[in-house]
């Protein structure tokens, strides 16, 4: 993500580790408010793109997913708020609606929380979280909600899984990263939800046409060279 804002924007990266190799690089953790103190000087936008690895046993507890995606979302909204920044992108996902999403309900940005799991419960408070901020303080905030991430050239997603076969569901990162580039320069933002889907028919299965007309966003990778899931089916 970072090497696609950095087309557009300056960025600094603050991790853990720097896997990326990002020049501009701080190492530490969201929860670590005097880290997010250092990390904030001279930032000018934020992108919240963090969670806690779900490797076996970090969401047996709450203990680490919270302490991560709640508290570490919710000291980056407070230092936005301490250093004066108000434009901030979210990246959520599409699991803050599970039951809709699961039922294969038309997947539009007015319905209620759905979440399931550990995971999906501290997704489901990040965006309040960010509700919050924006309501109190004025943030202007775009919550985006990518649903399965998967590389648009291997078809292998972000936990080194390679799929045979697509579904609507499918977005690769690259196109994330352009979405929030577009997020960070939009006029007239409040507190907007953005549903990133690119694979074969997602325009009926959520709404993806608002994400494309609000933000000026179309995707580069669109899966349609693929085999589609129902067809490996038969």
């Amino acid at each position: 993500m970072a090497s696609v804002l950095g087309k557009n924007f300056k960025v600094r990266s603050l991790d853990l580790e720097n896997r990326a190799g990002a020049e501009d690089f701080i190492a530490g953790s969201v929860a670590d408010l005097p880290t997010l103190e250092r990390a904030f000087e001279g930032v000018g936008g934020l992108v919240i793109a963090h969670m806690a690895p779900q490797k076996p046993g970090n969401y047996a507890t709450p203990e680490l997913p919270f302490d991560v995606n709640v508290k570490g979302t919710a000291l980056l909204l407070h230092q936005a708020v301490q250093k004066g920044i108000r434009r901030i992108v979210l990246i959520s996902t599409s699991g803050v609606v599970n039951a809709a999403h699961a039922g294969g309900q038309y997947l539009s940005r007015d319905l209620p929380f759905s979440s399931k799991g550990i995971y999906g419960l501290t997704k489901t408070l990040q965006e309040v979280t960010a509700l919050f901020y924006h309501q109190e303080y004025g943030l202007e905030i775009a919550v985006l909600r990518p649903s399965y991430i998967c590389c648009g050239d291997s078809l292998q997603d972000k936990y080194g899984v390679r799929r045979p076969s697509v579904n609507w569901q499918f977005i690769d990162p690259r196109d994330i990263g352009k979405a929030a580039s577009c997020a960070l320069s939009v006029e007239n933002l409040g507190y907007e939800v953005f549903y990133l889907m690119a694979g074969p028919g997602a325009e009926q299965k959520a709404d993806v046409a608002y994400t494309e007309s609000r933000l000026g966003w179309q995707p580069d990778f669109r899966f349609t060279e693929f085999p589609r899931d129902e067809e490996l089916a038969k």
